[in-house]
């Protein structure tokens, strides 16, 4: 037999003896939004609070049973052989700090709509967040809704815009599913103008980073063009980037040899029946 399925409706088959997990990492993440261009989340020190809220190894334990790897809100995952693990430093939270830099942004009583789609664990995602932010003085009223409301008229409305996503809420949750690289999260979802950019970002150094890691030749040249985008990222935080989850598949174990990519696919070249 074999199985793909998720931690939320599989986690049975973790304790069955007679089950075999294949966990594979990715680059499958979920981005909090938050509007650059306009609204309660403009001024980045807004922005920053908001991710110094985020007890990202409760969400990796309690959303993923710990099969997932922390993120530092960039798109960058840890399984890239370029991702830099030393800078900038992981963020971590921080609610003394959340409240500081909302005093200085002359923020009080931060009041806002967090829309979420019904889909796999954002919405238990969404209360999380919600949870933690309230100890920074900060309110977020929660909106599930069904994915037509939600990518029709919360994330990109389906009209076309200029810029692309024009007209999305100021703040939401959005799933993004592996790549084999990162080129489509840095492109449609950050650069300017990008078909996907619900943050409406717009950074020059960022767009001048992401063609330098277009154009690298080999993983070092990679690596210090992902240091810079990195970097940007967590600074300007556009999105909180919370963690990256493990595709997850298995077998029965009457079977070995069975491997799975992070896209899903099954491979069975080596596969035999045990025993």
């Amino acid at each position: 037999a074999i199985v793909q399925f998720s931690v939320i409706d599989g986690s049975a088959l973790f304790d069955d003896p007679s089950f075999n997990v294949i966990a594979t990492r990715t680059a499958t993440h979920r981005q909090i939004w938050m509007r650059t261009d306009k609204g309660q989340f403009k001024d980045k020190r807004v922005r920053q609070a908001l991710a110094l809220t985020f007890d990202r190894q409760a969400m990796v334990d309690k959303l993923f049973k710990g099969r997932a790897d922390i993120g530092n809100d960039h798109v960058i995952a840890p399984m890239y052989p370029y991702f830099d693990p030393a800078t900038p430093a992981q963020r971590t939270k921080d609610v003394e700090q959340a409240k500081a830099l909302l005093a200085a942004a002359g923020v009080t009583n931060l009041k806002a709509v967090l829309h979420t789609p019904d889909q796999q664990e954002i919405p238990d995602l969404g209360v999380l967040l919600q949870s933690e932010a309230a100890k920074a003085g900060i309110t977020l009223e929660i909106a599930k809704e069904s994915l037509d409301t939600f990518y029709g008229a919360q994330w990109c409305p389906a009209e076309p815009k200029d810029p692309p996503c024009a007209g999305a809420a100021e703040l939401g949750i959005v799933d993004y599913g592996h790549r084999a690289t990162p080129d489509v999260y840095l492109n449609a979802a950050l650069s300017h103008k990008g078909v996907w950019n619900s943050s409406q970002y717009d950074n020059p150094a960022f767009d001048a980073a992401f063609k330098e890691f277009q154009g690298a030749v080999g993983v070092d040249a990679q690596k210090a063009a992902c240091t810079k985008i990195e970097t940007i990222l967590n600074e300007d935080v556009p999105i909180g980037l919370p963690y990256f989850y493990n595709y997850l598949g298995g077998t029965s174990k009457e079977f070995t040899g069975t491997y799975s990519s992070a896209l899903g696919q099954m491979f069975f070249q080596q596969t035999t029946k045990a025993g």
